[in-house]
């Protein structure tokens, strides 16, 4: 028997990193496809007796003391939130699905970054939102296109990530930051700012957040210890705009009642004891030297004809080829590479030439054969 699906369900693109991410296992592979965080960085997992008391449900917004913990470190961050507004997420994923749903019906439209996250593309085309892309390239983000698509449509909300992007790894500037609110303000439309990356900055660059800057708009900011601490705890954070904090709580409660207690308790414990600050400090050192040798690498290995900008932080490179780079994903399976095309991440204009290099988890011995199979795959295909 057939069943019978949802539209949402019909429209569901499936994930072309977890597809690629299973090739990826086969014996003898290296791969770039995905962006894990490095095991060999991450704390000891403590074990404390006082985990027994999260044994019973909780609240939906989540525990206290983390939102309180939380709410400090955000403003050492230069983000000044209430913990009343703060709910903590399974995942900043939970968070983006969850404001998605609160805000997208079939046909709304949605301005986004072209290219932009792949994850949030499935969950958007799942809804059957409009997408309306606005140009993010070399030169950063095109504020007349995005003024024009605020002007000419009834969006209901804009998607950004500002800080280390992905795929692009791009970082706003703080002029762009301040440009992009006023636009904002100015159309009204609700800004989700995806934040996941701002820990890993190697170069010192600005990161505060755009949310930081409206001043009339509704707005919700996500965020995520998985890149900073323990991606399997399924950790992430929302902070809402209080218009809109109301209706996301009850889309928590609808959804999984409320997150991991003993996750949350392990990263409040963490946070309380003062220990985060030194550890990104070491994040930030350990990813930059794998940055810095990738860019090695790169210069070293790779034809001239391959273009990328250095990210000052992230997890991500981001190439543009003469080659159409779905026929590189196909010739490097065959020479032992796993590379991840950019049409993954495209929403309108045209990525067939992009890659997304992620350095994050890559061992320096497997990222020089890496880059020197991509090399010659690159070489063969230029034959």
């Amino acid at each position: 028997m057939t069943p019978k699906l949802s539209r949402y369900a019909t429209r569901l693109p499936s994930s072309p990193v977890r597809e690629i991410l299973s090739v990826s296992q086969q014996p003898g592979m290296i791969s770039f496809a995905g962006g894990l965080p490095d095991a060999s960085v991450m704390p000891t997992l403590p074990v404390s007796d006082s985990y027994a008391n999260v044994m019973q449900y909780g609240t939906s917004d989540g525990e206290g003391i983390l939102k309180q913990n939380l709410v400090k470190w955000l403003a050492s961050e230069g983000f000044e939130c209430s913990a009343e507004y703060v709910m903590i997420t399974s995942g900043s994923q939970q968070g983006l699905d969850l404001v998605s749903r609160l805000l997208v019906d079939e046909g709304s439209e949605v301005i986004v970054e072209d290219p932009t996250y792949l994850a949030m593309l499935q969950l958007l085309k799942g809804l059957g939102a409009k997408l309306l892309p606005i140009n993010l390239g070399e030169n950063g983000v095109d504020l007349e296109s995005l003024e024009q698509q605020l002007k000419n449509s009834q969006a209901r909300m804009i998607y950004l990530i500002p800080t280390f992007q992905n795929p692009t790894g791009y970082c706003y500037t703080e002029a762009e930051r301040i440009a992009v609110a006023e636009l904002i303000d100015r159309y009204q439309v609700t800004l989700v700012e995806d934040d996941p990356y701002r820990v890993l900055n190697f170069d010192g660059v600005f990161t505060r957040p755009i949310c930081h800057y409206l001043k009339t708009a509704t707005w919700v900011y996500l965020g995520s210890f998985s890149k900073m601490l323990w991606p399997g705890l399924r950790t992430g954070f929302m902070v809402a705009h209080p218009a809109l904090f109301p209706w996301l709580m009850r889309s928590k409660q609808a959804a999984d009642l409320h997150s991991n207690r003993l996750g949350q308790a392990i990263i409040a414990e963490y946070l309380q004891q003062g220990l985060l600050a030194d550890h990104v400090a070491k994040l930030q050192a350990h990813y930059k030297e794998k940055r810095d040798y990738m860019q090695t690498l790169l210069k070293t290995h790779l034809p001239a004809t391959v273009r990328w900008r250095l990210p000052s932080g992230g997890m991500f490179f981001w190439l543009e080829l003469d080659q159409d780079t779905r026929q590189v994903l196909v010739k490097g399976i065959e020479s032992g590479v796993v590379v991840l095309p950019g049409t993954a991440f495209a929403v309108e204009k045209s990525a067939d030439h992009t890659l997304r290099l992620s350095f994050s988890q890559m061992k320096p011995a497997d990222m020089e054969e890496g880059i020197k199979r991509l090399a010659k795959v690159l070489a063969q295909l230029q034959a």
